[in-house]
């Protein structure tokens, strides 16, 4: 491991190490939130420099042309590996350098966050921003720009872009925050309008009475050409 660090006064810390980038088994359930596992010596040189929790990092490789950040899980990665949710791995495109830049980074705390759903099924979900909401316990941080995967009971896996945050950063920490969570219309929503629209045009409506109950009824509509 390489470590590198210099203080100038109590406000200017840099703390970096050079790690071996990898990432989650594809059956683990650490792929859908943003903590990452780093090795034991980057906790002790945190606490020898009595830097306090929480501990939030930004991830970088290529001179920083592929940027992010991220929470820990454990300190408990092997040898000079940093272990990282598979999304975070694909994104930074990790499989194409041999090491990665962590940087410690102590980061402001959210107060309100836009997301961008990748599919209308997210629509179907009963109270989405509710289960949103508790998916995103396993994200400590966010970072502007970035796809995130949660997953949801009867819905499986679900990917998000994270399309702005306040305050207006880099990235921010969203732990023991009061976080107003909203959502953008989904991907493909609007074409799904209009796919119902065009169905509606084959049908139509009629009243049923049964057992003093009415209600209404759609039935197929005939020569509409």
């Amino acid at each position: 491991m390489i470590f590198n660090f210099f203080r100038q006064n109590d406000y200017d810390l840099s703390l970096k190490w050079r790690l071996i980038p990898t990432k989650y088994p594809p059956n683990s359930p650490n792929n859908f939130g943003g903590k990452a596992l780093l090795p034991q010596r980057v906790i002790e040189d945190l606490v020898n420099l009595q830097i306090p929790a929480p501990y939030t990092f930004e991830i970088s490789h290529s001179n920083r042309l592929y940027v992010s950040h991220t929470g820990v899980l454990e300190f408990t990665a092997r040898g000079e590996e940093i272990v990282v949710p598979e999304w975070l791995y694909q994104q930074l495109e990790m499989d194409q350098c041999g090491l990665v830049t962590v940087t410690y980074k102590q980061l402001m705390p959210g107060r309100s966050i836009k997301l961008l759903p990748h599919t209308t099924d997210f629509l179907e979900i009963e109270s989405p921003k509710r289960e949103l909401e508790k998916c995103l316990v396993n994200y400590q941080v966010l970072t502007c720009g970035d796809e995130i995967v949660c997953s949801f009971d009867e819905y499986g896996a679900m990917r998000f872009t994270v399309n702005q945050i306040e305050p207006d950063d880099d990235a921010i920490y969203i732990v023991d925050t009061d976080l107003i969570v909203e959502f953008l219309p989904p991907i493909g929503y609007e074409e799904k309008l209009e796919n119902e629209k065009s169905v509606m045009r084959f049908v139509e409506f009629e009243d049923v009475e049964n057992d003093d109950v009415k209600c209404v009824r759609m039935k197929e509509r005939r020569n509409m050409f």
